[in-house]
């Protein structure tokens, strides 16, 4: 299955998907550009949860469909699932479709996050665009450090290096996508509407935060524990509650399918 899946990822590797990329990333580098010139920051960790923290938080699941999942519902609907019945068990396309979509979309958002990490840190302090000013923020270079270790949850792995942290942080961020969009993909088995099966992980975003923000628990809202830049350090165990409950959503979707594949329409 291994040489399937990775045949599925390199078609998927489409000029569309590059363009996607790119478009979303210069988005959110440009946007950050133009902001930050009415803004005093502290430092480049300042700088760089200042790109994220804008659209991107509330467009995220969306996004995170675009990338794989909307491919595979024109595929449903064009009956494709069906075709491939004479060659693989239909429920091994299934698990290969399944992965190439959980690889592409934690690639794409992994990316996303990590290349304004490097703008952010690397390339942004040569071209002097932000203003920084640490000591308005009573920051001096004997515990600007140590703020950032405590600023925001995740930044405790700054301790270990920059590059730890963007790399922990950016597949942090890939993995939340890549399991909004896998939700999306078994959705579209199991709903005759596409159009609600791919926003539903939406919806379920939106209302989630609302609806924890309402209870008191705002710690395990959907959006802070992906994007936690308006949150106070919390340990990182509770980014990974909500994470685990869709995890155990898309397990269950997973065994549903796979008990009742003859009665699902879309696949027979």
């Amino acid at each position: 299955m291994l040489r399937e899946v990775i045949q599925e990822v390199r078609c998927k590797l489409t000029p569309m998907f590059l363009f996607l990329w790119i478009f979303t990333t210069v988005a959110l580098i440009s946007v950050a550009v133009y902001r930050s010139q009415g803004y005093q920051l502290r430092d480049s960790q300042d700088y760089f949860t200042f790109t994220l923290n804008g659209v991107l938080p509330i467009t995220f699941p969306i996004i995170a469909v675009l990338v794989y999942a909307t491919s595979f519902s024109g595929e449903v609907s064009n009956r494709y699932l069906t075709y491939t019945r004479m060659r693989r068990p239909i429920m091994e396309t299934l698990y290969i479709k399944l992965t190439a979509n959980i690889v592409l979309t934690c690639l794409f958002f992994f990316m996303l996050i990590f290349i304004p990490f490097l703008f952010a840190y690397y390339i942004e302090p040569h071209l002097g665009i932000a203003k920084y000013d640490p000591e308005g923020f009573g920051l001096t270079k004997d515990n600007i450090a140590a703020d950032t270790y405590t600023r925001h949850t995740f930044t405790q792995l700054l301790q270990y290096g920059t590059f730890t942290y963007s790399i922990l942080y950016s597949l942090w961020v890939g993995m939340n996508a890549a399991l909004y969009s896998a939700i999306s993909l078994v959705l579209v088995l199991l709903i005759r509407n596409r159009f609600l099966a791919l926003t539903l992980p939406f919806i379920i975003y939106l209302i989630g935060s609302f609806t924890l923000s309402a209870w008191g628990i705002e710690d395990y809202r959907p959006n802070y524990v992906i994007f936690p830049f308006d949150r106070v350090q919390n340990p990182i165990w509770t980014a990974f509650v909500p994470f685990l409950v869709l995890t155990v959503v898309l397990v269950g979707l997973i065994i549903y399918v796979k008990r009742n594949s003859s009665k699902v329409d879309s696949i027979t």
